[in-house]
């Protein structure tokens, strides 16, 4: 069952019940009588044939401006009813008075509005240029529309928003040689009325109602001179969180794999290899396999039914998607053994799923909980596995000579990630990036992200959680944002890259993993909004993760100072800043430069080296001048230094590193006594691996490029 349409009477009578302004009209049906009519002889009016998916009135020919005349409306009543009659379902007539409104010279001031109840995000509210031009005004300007989550947004907040827009300025009068149509306060009113008609929305089981144009008549109301809507076919159904009632998901106590076979290779038996290699030892591990009672060292159970009277905490299923569905649903029929359900295979819901294995899933999951039958949680499909550190536990299918997966259990980062290839390239790509938690959590089905993030959440342990999402399972976003939330007022923090933004990102996702893609931009607003730090690239996701994962404690940034050997970092990092925000660069005092131009000196380096910032030594410089320089920096005021290492320099350990290694724990003790960031580039090649490890072994943050390290430092400073 789809929406239906809502004209614009009926329009009017939402708009009138939360007190937002509509023309005095009458809506003449298809059996009604022309007489009664609100208006006098020779008065203005706008006469609109309504007609059921009518969207757009003008390009119909279902306008017409006229003076009141009874006749001339019986004659463009019967005009319009036979013209529209042969396309669309004809409704009637609505005769509007014709507003006179203020107009701002050569600038645009009439408003389009939207309101949506979106699936993922809740309601929208959109907010921009109206008329005719509505569309144009969309392609040509950066920002057209200014968009609030209700959830996230108050109309103070929106107001805000609005009057360092450009229709907001036009609106206020803030333009040059331009009055102001209305006040400011009629305008937060009427913002306010809008979130009033979201709640109307809700209880009436309205999808949209969308206003173009609003106008501002000469007493500088607002006034709705159009609209239309949608009827949501039905309330849309309200997530529940997947229960949890202990946490036996993050400390099992025992496992079964379902799917191991002798075949090498086989992923099920790449997932047994990592297994055992945990805490829970063999006597926590169990094998479903029929035939045998024992695999590998490994007790085994012929069949699911045998988990019934002594069941296990995860149960992965290594199986093809008929198998998988077909052993879920005898754990159904049998109401129990297992707590979880980890699904690895894909094909069920996605875009090889070709025989409705999702659909019989979902509608089994969806008819057990509703009825409160028991039911077990299921993570995936399409998931490549897990790790929990405090167990040494890696569930993955990918070999330890492929990604030796270090363990570290008080490890304060996790990643969460819907991709595992994303999983599993950002530990390959990062060898000291040690998880406390990383979930590959697939197709979310029936678990979604923001129960995996629930469970993350309660550990206060963890203060940097990485996510990388495909698609928000319906209003999952807002339960995204709420926990969000949560971390932030904790100073913990949540890093994501959203995939599927583009059209064509949204169809590589589901293709991939059945994702359920939204609004991007909507999301953006509502999760930055939450407190996220929202990363536009890969590059920008792992600079940021680097640094957070160092400096996990961090409440806010300093201006930043760059030493470097090299000149082309100086040249680089500053146009990697931008010129945004030419501020970011701390700025030094005549004073800082004596006293930097002093350090310089005491290292002969007067007249080589001019005392500025970015700062570029001469590759004479040892490790002492890096040192003194450094420390210059962040006494003078910066909190945060980037240092750029140049290893060719003859003058820096390379080789033996015993000198490397006392500057670099002398740099982590400047660091910690100071409370300031320090991140090291080392922009060189694969002979100067070990070289990067002696500053990583002090957990610093280290990068391959200046610009890569600096890039971070914009997205975190933009997104606080």
């Amino acid at each position: 069952m789809t929406s239906t349409f809502i004209p614009e009477h009926e329009v009017y009578g939402f708009l009138a019940a939360v007190g937002i302004k509509t023309p005095r009209h009458c809506f003449i049906g298809k059996e009604d009588k022309f007489t009664d009519l609100p208006f006098a002889l020779g008065d203005p009016v706008v006469i609109k044939g309504i007609a059921r998916d009518l969207w757009h009135k003008s390009e119909a020919g279902a306008l017409s401006f006229c003076d009141f005349d009874i006749a001339a409306v019986e004659a463009t009543h019967g005009r319009m009813r036979g013209q529209l009659g042969q396309q669309y379902e004809w409704l009637g007539t609505l005769v509007a008075e014709r507003v006179a409104f203020q107009h701002a010279g050569n600038a645009p001031s009439e408003i389009f509005v939207s309101l949506q109840r979106d699936r993922s995000c809740g309601a929208i509210v959109s907010f921009g240029f109206g008329g005719l031009l509505t569309e144009d005004w969309a392609r040509e300007l950066k920002q057209s529309l200014l968009v609030w989550p209700v959830s996230a947004y108050t109309p103070a907040e929106a107001f805000e928003e609005l009057s360092g827009h450009w229709l907001g300025k036009i609106l206020l009068g803030k333009v040059r040689q331009q009055k102001a149509l209305t006040s400011s306060k009629t305008l937060l009113g009427f913002l306010e009325k809008l979130w009033h008609l979201d709640e109307l929305m809700a209880r009436e089981q309205l999808a949209l109602l969308e206003m173009n144009p609003l106008v501002v008549d000469h007493a500088g109301e607002i006034v709705a001179l159009d609209g239309v809507g949608l009827r949501a076919a039905k309330a849309p159904a309200e997530l529940c969180a997947v229960p949890f009632k202990d946490d036996s998901f993050l400390k099992p106590r025992r496992i079964a794999l379902a799917g191991v076979s002798a075949k090498a290779g086989s992923i099920g038996g790449l997932i047994l290899e990592n297994l055992r290699q945990s805490s829970l030892g063999e006597e926590g591990l169990l094998l479903v396999k029929p035939g045998v009672d024992n695999f590998a060292g490994v007790r085994c159970v012929p069949d699911v039914t045998a988990l019934a009277a002594d069941p296990v905490d995860i149960l992965i299923l290594a199986l093809p998607a008929h198998a998988c569905v077909a052993m879920i649903e005898q754990l159904c029929t049998q109401g129990a053994g297992a707590a979880v359900v980890y699904i690895v295979a894909g094909g069920i819901g996605d875009g090889a799923d070709k025989d409705g294995f999702g659909n019989r899933l979902s509608g089994l999951i969806t008819s057990r909980r509703q009825s409160g039958q028991w039911c077990p949680a299921i993570v995936g499909p399409n998931g490549l596995g897990m790790l929990l550190s405090p167990l040494k536990l890696n569930s993955l299918f990918i070999p330890q000579s492929k990604l030796n997966v270090k363990f570290l259990p008080d490890s304060n980062v996790a990643l969460i990630s819907q991709s595992g290839a994303f999983l599993i390239t950002r530990l390959s790509r990062h060898s000291t990036l040690n998880l406390k938690y990383g979930f590959s959590i697939g197709n979310q089905l029936d678990m979604k992200l923001s129960d995996f993030m629930a469970l993350v959440e309660r550990d206060k342990s963890v203060r940097v959680l990485g996510i990388y999402a495909e698609g928000f399972v319906g209003g999952d976003v807002r339960a995204v944002a709420k926990l969000v939330e949560k971390f932030r007022a904790e100073n913990r923090h949540v890093i994501i890259y959203k995939g599927g933004r583009s059209q064509l990102g949204q169809a590589a996702a589901r293709s991939h993993t059945g994702a359920m893609t939204g609004d991007y931009h909507v999301q953006k607003r509502l999760l930055h909004k939450a407190g996220a730090i929202l990363t536009e690239s890969f590059n920008q996701f792992n600079a940021v993760l680097k640094w957070m994962s160092a400096y996990p404690d961090l409440r806010q940034l300093g201006k930043l100072a760059i030493v470097t050997n090299a000149g082309y970092e100086t040249v680089g990092s500053v146009d990697t800043l931008g010129d945004n925000d030419p501020g970011r660069l701390y700025a030094l005092s005549e004073g800082n430069r004596t006293v930097l131009g002093q350090v310089l000196q005491r290292h002969g380096m007067q007249g080589l080296v001019a005392a500025a910032n970015p700062l570029d030594l001469t590759p004479m410089a040892d490790e002492e001048v890096y040192l003194d320089c450094v420390k210059a920096m962040i006494e003078f005021g910066a909190g945060v230094v980037m240092l750029g290492l140049v290893p060719l320099s003859e003058h820096l350990d390379t080789e033996q590193m015993t000198q490397a290694e006392v500057f670099a724990a002398r740099l982590k003790s400047l660091a910690q006594s100071h409370g300031r960031l320090i991140g090291i580039v080392i922009d060189a090649g694969v002979p100067y691996q070990g070289y990067k490890a002696v500053f990583e072994r002090q957990g610093f943050p280290v990068f391959d490029g200046m610009d890569m390290g600096v890039l971070g430092i914009n997205v975190l400073k933009n997104s606080r």
